[in-house]
């Protein structure tokens, strides 16, 4: 399993109360984690141990600093799915860039040793809150698109009170992840990933983080963004209650 980039767009669409969607171009990193060792240099645009544009940097992921992010990752899989891992673990992630780090979530998957995917954990972190929880799934277990209830808190304008159903396309040749938000009252919003793979390339980083230097002030400047137009457009904010997430 080699490393790579996925690039495509990022696209949210609300039904309720309010229409309103948005659709940004956007890339991941996708590493083997078992061979993080085996990352190519390309300083200045990237690195795992040293100075450069955008780094791996290990406080930025689950588990303790002094563990191995692919020893993390296979103990939460088996915390949360009751199955190992039994080959490889993946990581489909941002990065910190410029010394900055905000990713709304990073995605890893578990596989067997011939390849095939197992897991999924969804690693899902908020703003302004800077709070992190994890869904996982064994796939060869569950519905190819499992339902549970939301038990996180992401958006001013959604409730917890709601229903996840997910549609995951595990990377290959393409990578694809859908979040679908309903309650009482039915479809309220859906959340689209759709990426092609490319080779992990100095060329291809160099052109990426050229034309967005630092993803992650993007990403947090598209999250305000939205949601201020959200306001204007009248869906009620909902206030953060710590206690009932």
């Amino acid at each position: 399993m080699n490393h790579a980039l996925y690039i495509g767009r990022v696209s949210h669409q609300r039904f309720l109360p309010r229409s309103h969607g948005f659709s940004y171009p956007f890339f991941m990193w996708y590493f083997d984690l078992d061979r993080l060792a085996d990352l190519p240099d390309l300083r200045p645009w990237f690195s795992v141990d040293g100075f450069a544009l955008s780094r791996l940097h290990r406080n930025d992921y689950l588990g303790p600093p002094d563990e191995p992010l692919a020893d993390s990752v296979r103990s939460k899989m088996l915390e949360l799915t009751g199955q190992p891992v039994t080959g490889h673990v993946t990581g489909l992630m941002n990065l910190r860039t410029l010394g900055l780090y905000f990713s709304p979530v990073n995605f890893y998957f578990g596989h067997e040793p011939g390849g095939t995917c197992t897991h999924l954990l969804a690693e899902v972190s908020n703003t302004p809150w800077n709070e992190r929880h994890h869904y996982s799934f064994f796939l060869e277990k569950n519905d190819p698109r499992p339902t549970h209830a939301k038990a996180f808190k992401v958006s001013p304008f959604n409730p917890v009170t709601q229903r996840y159903r997910w549609r995951i396309e595990p990377p290959t040749a393409t990578a694809g992840i859908t979040i679908e938000v309903d309650d009482e009252r039915g479809p309220i919003f859906a959340a689209r990933l759709r990426l092609e793979r490319q080779p992990l390339s100095r060329t291809l980083v160099r052109r990426l983080l050229l034309r967005r230097p630092v993803m992650t002030a993007a990403i947090l400047a598209a999250i305000y963004w939205q949601a201020l137009k959200l306001y204007v457009k009248g869906v009620p904010y909902i206030p953060y209650r710590k206690e009932t997430t």
